[in-house]
């Protein structure tokens, strides 16, 4: 009997890249093998489309991105669900970011824009400057903003001025901003939807607490051994670190193994 396809949704930081290192060797050995089995792999990230490295724009064995958390959605190269940020809500942010010492980035689907001194480290491509609260109506008018990503940690004021709008994700030293309502959850559903893969064939591999909705909505949700301990804690299995083949373990455990 010929095995149901599988679909298959990789987070990007801390699962398949670590410190602007990877993917690595022994996940895409897996990948491909996986591949060769008829099963689909897709990129579900916070990160907006310009802001995901070439390597994995590019790669082959990738078949379709949840970008910006599930704001932007694409399949085989092709855009199935797109929500950006307002652009009054830009104006307010930059407005806000000009005059404050902190960084902000906007994150969107053809390039990424920000304010004050940013670690270009944290992005995979250039940063156009803002300088002006009203660039976003006039100099780059009609562009496509999904997310934002902003230094530290939220400070009551900003949570004043941004939950209204976001939903606030932190990190180490950063946070995002994701548009209300979108998460990695409805980008799977409409990859499901779209592919005719069934819910009981899904499979997420994640490392944050932006992958809790990705979990929680897949039949088998995987966390990295290096992931956050709430996603630790609803997860079915627990792989090893990224950067020591902890997605290619993943799937020679519990998909390649399990079908022999």
């Amino acid at each position: 009997m010929k095995k149901e396809p599988k679909a298959i949704f990789l987070d990007i930081d801390g699962t398949l890249i670590s410190n602007n290192e990877g993917p690595f060797d022994e996940d895409i050995e897996q990948i491909k093998i996986s591949k060769d089995h008829g099963h689909l792999f897709f990129l579900n990230t916070g990160r907006a489309f310009s802001n995901i490295p070439v390597i994995l724009k590019e790669a082959a064995y990738i078949d379709g991105m949840i970008m910006g958390s599930g704001t932007h959605v694409q399949l085989k190269g092709k855009t199935i669900y797109h929500k950006w940020i307002d652009e009054k809500i830009l104006v307010s942010v930059c407005r806000y970011y000009l005059y404050n010492k902190k960084w902000c980035v906007f994150e969107g689907e053809a390039n990424i824009y920000g304010i004050n001194n940013i670690d270009p480290t944290l992005f995979a491509g250039e940063v156009t400057s803002i300088n002006d609260e009203n660039d976003f109506s006039n100099k780059y008018h009609g562009v496509k903003i999904t997310k934002l990503t902003i230094e530290g940690e939220p400070t009551m004021e900003e949570r004043y001025l941004l939950e209204d709008y976001f939903q606030l994700n932190s990190f180490s030293d950063y946070y995002e901003g994701i548009i209300k309502g979108e998460n990695k959850s409805n980008g799977i559903k409409l990859i499901l939807n779209e592919t005719g893969i069934l819910l009981v064939n899904s499979i997420a591999i994640g490392d944050s607490i932006n992958d809790i909705s990705a979990l929680k909505t897949v039949n088998l949700g995987i966390a990295m051994g290096n992931a956050c301990n709430e996603l630790k804690e609803i997860a079915q299995y627990i792989t090893d670190d990224c950067k020591h083949g902890g997605v290619g373990k993943a799937l020679k455990t519990m998909v390649l193994t399990k079908e022999n």
